[in-house]
């Protein structure tokens, strides 16, 4: 009687809802003319192929995967495996070959791009692996970006739905 679920959300009366203060304001615009003098455009993204052979059929990798749209994020190399032993080798060249790293990103396997999972078991089958692999900007960097764009066509983001990005003028 004349209670509420706890589970019940109360909606906003856009009338509640403030417009930013004007000392709000000229923070946020002081902070993003801050950000500008920090901010240094990032490398764009280097494509490059990397063949690791297995030992033996059953020889470990020995690294661990994040699963991105499609694409194998490198989170971590293990000191054991086929890529630590690739790893040296390359460091040994001269001039040194390129190695995978944590923050890499794996585009293709063998051929297999598009479906991480399929690129997932390739790498288990098979014994000869050609990746070919994306290394550019931390994500740190790409969000510095996103906000510094934001900030400068004065947009914004509703934290409800970050897939929606809508100006101010909406």
């Amino acid at each position: 009687m004349g209670c509420k679920c706890s589970c019940e959300e109360e909606k906003a009366d856009e009338s509640m809802l403030q417009p930013p203060r004007a000392d709000d304001q000229v923070m946020a615009q002081e902070a993003v003319a801050g950000a500008d003098q920090d901010f240094k455009a990032p490398a764009p993204p280097r494509y490059f192929e990397y063949v690791i052979s297995k030992v033996t059929q059953d020889e470990k990798l020995g690294f661990d995967v994040r699963h991105v749209h499609g694409k194998l994020e490198v989170v971590q190399v293990f000191n054991e495996g086929a890529i630590e032993r690739t790893n040296k080798e390359a460091e040994a060249r001269n001039p040194p070959g390129e190695q995978l790293v944590t923050g890499d990103v794996i585009e293709r396997v063998n051929g297999v791009e598009g479906n991480d999972n399929q690129m997932v078991a390739e790498c288990r089958l098979q014994s000869q692996l050609t990746f070919v692999v994306c290394r550019g900007v931390p994500a740190s960097l790409m969000l510095h970006a996103l906000m510094h764009r934001m900030a400068e066509t004065s947009a914004w983001c509703d934290v409800g739905d970050l897939h929606q990005i809508r100006t101010k003028d909406e």
